[in-house]
């Protein structure tokens, strides 16, 4: 059976690390994602042979995500659609999904369904550094707000939390890179990544997710070039962040 791509999306179910189990025993690659937006972010990063939602989501949101997905199919030139795969517990009604997943998982079945839906996808999926990135914004102010409550001292402890640990996770990078070190690569990333989500520092964001998905998956080439486009996106980063301290300080 051959080795698939698998962008599994999670919003909140607990059940992502029994499916990613399952599937890497399988010999499939699994992309793990915290919700439909961190899941519509890696489409830019990575081509997948499917989808797997391991939650319900909004119709209004899947149908946005879904819209995503067929228009990166256009942009990627993916041979056919990427077909999307939900758990039995998910509303059997939606539209969106292409099939659906028995539960209690049992291994072979999941890999079997995943695998009759994809199967179709005979063009190689190869990781790959987007240029589509760039025209992501660099940081989105308003959801960073209403994430916290509009709480003006939270916003600037972020901003100086992230700051501050910035310099020590740039330099620790360097010397993965230098040393070879991609699995420490990757939770680097993966630690940087968290902390942009929390800023809604959207571009740098996505190339930090670059990074993680390329170092976890061992390509050199990728990752040496994800390095250098995530610490360029930081130091873009660093006078927005600045500038929305200074603006909210200001506002007492």
């Amino acid at each position: 059976m051959n080795s698939l791509r698998l962008l599994l999306v999670d919003g909140g179910s607990d059940k992502s690390d029994a499916i990613s189990t399952t599937l890497a025993s399988a010999n499939h690659t699994v992309l793990p994602t915290a919700g439909l937006d961190e899941a519509a972010e890696a489409l830019f990063v990575e081509q997948f042979d499917a989808v797997v939602l391991a939650s319900n989501f909004s119709p209004n949101s899947l149908a946005d995500f879904t819209a995503k997905l067929r228009r990166v199919e256009q942009s990627q030139r993916v041979a056919t659609r990427i077909p999307v795969l939900a758990l039995e517990s998910i509303s059997a009604s939606e539209p969106e999904c292409d099939g659906y997943i028995d539960e209690p998982i049992d291994p072979v079945a999941l890999t079997g369904a995943v695998h009759s839906l994809a199967a179709a996808l005979g063009k190689p999926m190869e990781l790959k550094v987007s240029s589509e990135v760039d025209n992501l914004p660099i940081l989105e102010p308003e959801k960073f707000e209403e994430q916290v409550g509009y709480d003006n001292e939270l916003m600037v402890e972020i901003i100086n939390l992230f700051l501050e640990e910035r310099k020590g996770q740039v330099s620790g990078m360097q010397d993965c890179v230098a040393s070879k070190d991609w699995e420490s690569l990757s939770k680097i990333a993966h630690t940087i990544k968290g902390s942009l989500s929390s800023l809604h520092a959207t571009r740098a964001r996505s190339r930090a997710q670059e990074l993680e998905t390329a170092s976890r998956n061992g390509d050199i080439e990728v990752s040496v070039k994800a390095h250098r486009h995530l610490v360029r996106e930081l130091e873009v980063l660093e006078p927005e962040l600045l500038d929305l301290r200074e603006t909210v300080t200001s506002a007492g």
